[in-house]
């Protein structure tokens, strides 16, 4: 029997298309396409997805997983905390903004209206400039008064394919919009922003069948990329770090922590794929790398042999200052390579590997510091950042735990791996990941 599956995997700076039979003796997952993309400014300055742009290319990647053979389902992931206006007519109203966006830097004023404590008492989320609650409230009011629904970008994708709307559950758990305690969206938090409730589609799961594209069934999964990277790269007993544009350091926890502690620590509960709750903090990831190799001319991720020279160079250097990666500054500045020389205190004649040595440093030590925090012998590190052995070496050193290393592509099998279970060819989460992830297991450090 053969279950070929097609995981539509949305990163933040690139799409990948991968295509696994989950069925077969020794799975396989192969990325059948994969290209960078990135936000652009309209004429008035709004920072946008070139949402016509994704769209194709995942039409393209789903062509080309056609031409390979039969697909048995469909599921789509993106990045948090973005959504699409859809009309009366099912039309996307406007393209999605990206949430470095700077509509929200006044996200402060809804913090101090509704009050932080109790925005954390209900939706539980590190509070930051990015979540969904404060662009809505600071988005155009005469084009949320033109929409039907608010959809988030995973669902935005499924409702192209299909035309249906749904709300996947760890999609509207990055909004700061969705309860904790019942599991729905919040009244109180909607009506704070001047959201009409009707805007917010019916929740659904990860398994949940939307409905269908050329006669193939479209899934949905961990709909957030950090919940299906999580389901497919984690290990029990150990803390994570999803490695992408951004870090997600965390850990798997049955119930929500809303306590004082996780919130003066700014740690996000974030619905897991299959239950639990996924409780973490954001740091700036791979992002700040990129950026400075955008800036420089060097951006385009095909270039891999420049970066693999970048990241050697940057090894060979000696102690550099450390930043702090989790500081709003880094989010969308005009200049990252100025950013982090200002930040660091580098010097006008910083080389380029003194200032990826930096970064790199930087986000390893702000990890550790909260993977401490989180109280588990040792880290497992995945998603596309592991390429850089350095990482998980001053993982290490920072923390002086012992550090893993699993799946490069975590998003794209934990996507897989939810479909698997909705198609019945595995019974639970245990026995899809054991047949499903293959770990590297490269391990950094003895640990404490």
């Amino acid at each position: 029997m053969t279950v070929p599956v097609v995981a539509v995997d949305f990163g933040a700076t690139s799409v990948r298309i991968g295509r696994i039979d989950v069925a077969a003796a020794e799975p396989v997952l192969e990325i059948i396409h994969r290209v960078a993309h990135h936000p652009r400014s309209d004429p008035d300055g709004t920072l946008r997805w070139d949402w016509a742009r994704l769209v194709a290319e995942m039409e393209r990647g789903l062509e080309r997983a056609l031409s390979i053979g039969p697909v048995a389902s469909i599921g789509i992931d993106t990045w948090g905390v973005d959504y699409g206006l859809v009309g009366e007519a099912g039309e996307l109203i406007e393209p999605p903004i990206s949430y470095r966006d700077t509509r929200t830097s006044s996200y402060r004023d809804v913090v101090e209206r509704v009050g932080a404590g109790r925005l954390y008492d209900i939706a539980g989320l590190q509070l930051m400039p990015i979540n969904t609650i404060f662009q809505v409230a600071a988005h155009d009011p005469d084009s949320l008064a033109r929409a039907r629904h608010l959809v988030m970008l995973p669902e935005l994708l499924a409702h192209h394919l299909t035309g249906s709307v749904t709300a996947e559950v760890t999609s509207a758990g990055t909004t700061g919009l969705l309860d904790l305690a019942t599991g729905d969206w919040s009244d109180e938090l909607a009506e704070a922003v001047a959201l009409p409730g009707r805007l917010l589609p019916p929740l659904q799961r990860a398994g949940w069948p939307v409905g269908m594209w050329r006669g193939i069934p479209v899934h949905l999964v961990g709909g957030h990329d950090t919940a299906s990277a999580v389901l497919g790269g984690a290990v029990d007993g150990a803390s994570f770090v999803s490695t992408g544009t951004w870090l997600l350091v965390g850990r798997v926890q049955p119930e929500p922590d809303t306590t004082d502690w996780a919130r003066r620590g700014r740690f996000t509960n974030e619905q897991g794929a299959h239950g639990g709750i996924r409780l973490l903090r954001n740091v700036a990831g791979w992002w700040l790398v990129e950026e400075c190799r955008r800036i420089w001319g060097g951006s385009d991720r095909s270039d891999r042999d420049d970066l693999d020279d970048l990241l050697d160079a940057a090894a060979a250097i000696g102690p550099v200052p450390i930043v702090d990666a989790t500081d709003e500054r880094f989010l969308s500045p005009a200049d990252m390579p100025a950013e982090l020389v200002a930040a660091a205190g580098l010097g006008a004649n910083a080389s380029r590997p003194e200032i990826v040595r930096c970064a790199i440093e930087s986000m390893a030590a702000a990890a550790a510091t909260i993977a401490v925090q989180l109280d588990r012998p040792s880290i497992r590190i995945f998603g596309g950042g592991i390429r850089a052995g350095l990482f998980a070496e001053r993982l290490h050193v920072h923390s002086g735990l012992c550090v893993s290393t699993g799946p490069v592509e975590a998003t794209a099998l934990g996507n897989a791996i939810s479909q698997s279970l909705a198609l019945g060819v595995f019974d639970d989460v245990t026995s899809a990941r054991q047949a499903l992830s293959r770990p590297t297991d490269e391990l950094t450090g003895e640990g404490r």
